[in-house]
């Protein structure tokens, strides 16, 4: 029998295409910024096209590699939108699963590319804590309903997501993933999950990953805070559940239809004023960038526009 081989070291993983580079690129300029100790490997998985202007953009930031999904996982993401065609678009979320498989590593942590970094993840790569906890995630809107003392609208909406009734749900868009979990049979035990079969029951089809990730690990995962994983549509939740304001975040996930990089409906902020003041710091992030048109000779600059990155200024309301 072949040992497997050793592991070493860690790994940044996300994944991206062209439509969302410009979230790459500030998801690994913000996480470098914030994490200079970090000394592991940037992979990025292609979930689409990805052209070599946008691959310049990303390896200006940082030696990033690029990969791509196995052959069995995107045969059955074919197979799968042919049976449900609702998922289509939705087919290279699946690619996070590949995470598993990176067996190399002591430690992969898989942030989406809608995401940015504002504080130190090294508690997500090192301590004594990961021994015991093989996967690391943060709560899903249900979950945060489960903490509110709302549990029937946790569980039908767990039925409705997942096509069980589960309790203690997580995101998917902030996976930290080691120990037995790293493994080619637990990969290869999620890519076999994408199947029309595994979606009867399931009424709002478009969970993909997040899907298949609450079923296998359901009960088997360390849940963190909101901090870990700060979703700015969940953000009322949060901070009823876990007494967080929005400056205490280390990773900030615009999660939902709108990302910062695109011109944002007109009504955007009235339907959801809570969101300027994140796309206000995704944007005062995105003058700091190498080369950003922002940027001026002034060597106080910088110095200003990370205190108020670090403070949005918009934020006014007291913690409850």
């Amino acid at each position: 029998m072949t040992s497997p081989p050793p592991r070493s070291g860690h790994c940044l993983l996300t994944i991206t295409d062209d439509g969302f580079v410009d979230g790459t690129e500030m998801l690994v300029f913000s996480f470098l910024r914030h994490n200079p100790w970090f000394q592991g490997r940037i992979l990025v998985l292609v979930g689409g096209t990805l052209g070599e202007a946008s691959k310049a953009r990303l390896r200006a930031l940082a030696p990033v590699e690029f990969i791509l999904p196995g052959a069995d996982l995107d045969a059955r993401v074919v197979a799968l939108t042919q049976a449900i065609p609702a998922l289509k678009r939705a087919g290279p979320r699946f690619a996070s699963l590949e995470a598993f498989g990176l067996v190399e590593f002591e430690r992969v942590v898989y942030i989406d590319s809608d995401a940015f970094v504002t504080g130190d993840l090294s508690p997500l790569f090192f301590g004594e804590h990961l021994d015991e906890c093989p996967l690391l995630a943060s709560p899903d809107g249900s979950r945060y309903d489960e903490l509110l003392g709302d549990a029937d609208a946790a569980r039908a909406s767990n039925r409705e997501r997942y096509g069980a009734t589960l309790t203690g749900c997580f995101n998917s868009g902030m996976l930290s993933i080691g120990g037995e979990c790293l493994q080619r049979t637990v990969r290869d035990a999620l890519v076999a999950s994408i199947d029309p079969a595994f979606w009867r029951g399931v009424e709002t089809v478009g969970w993909t990953d997040q899907l298949i990730l609450n079923r296998h690990f359901a009960g088997r995962m360390a849940l963190l805070d909101g901090r870990w994983n700060y979703m700015p549509i969940l953000e009322a939740k949060i901070r009823r559940a876990h007494r967080l304001h929005c400056f205490d975040a280390r990773i900030v996930h615009m999660a939902g239809r709108c990302k910062p990089w695109e011109t944002p409906p007109d009504d955007l902020f009235e339907q959801a004023p809570g969101l300027a003041k994140f796309y206000e710091l995704w944007r005062q992030l995105r003058a700091l960038l190498p080369g950003a048109t922002e940027t001026t000779g002034d060597t106080t600059r910088e110095t200003r526009g990370m205190q108020t990155v670090m403070r949005p200024r918009t934020e006014t309301e007291p913690t409850p």
